[in-house]
């Protein structure tokens, strides 16, 4: 049987949790922000790091390496 690659680009809620189907039938969980000085942190556990802002996660997917947003 082959695989079903058409997905509709959204993820799932599953009910009554912190959890979510992604569109490729895989399940994560969602992460709680922190506000600091008015800038989003989320917790991740990368090489180096344990808290990201939202510029440094995209300067890091951009850059393809971890790595801190220019300032």
């Amino acid at each position: 049987m082959k695989k079903d690659t058409k997905h509709s680009g959204e993820y799932r809620i599953i009910a009554d949790s912190s959890y979510i189907v992604l569109p490729d039938q895989k399940v994560a969980r969602l992460l709680t922000p922190t506000v600091r000085n008015g800038v989003t942190y989320y917790n991740l556990f990368v090489p180096g790091y344990t808290r990201m802002s939202l510029d440094d996660i995209e300067a890091t997917i951009k850059a393809g390496e971890v790595t801190k947003a220019s300032e």
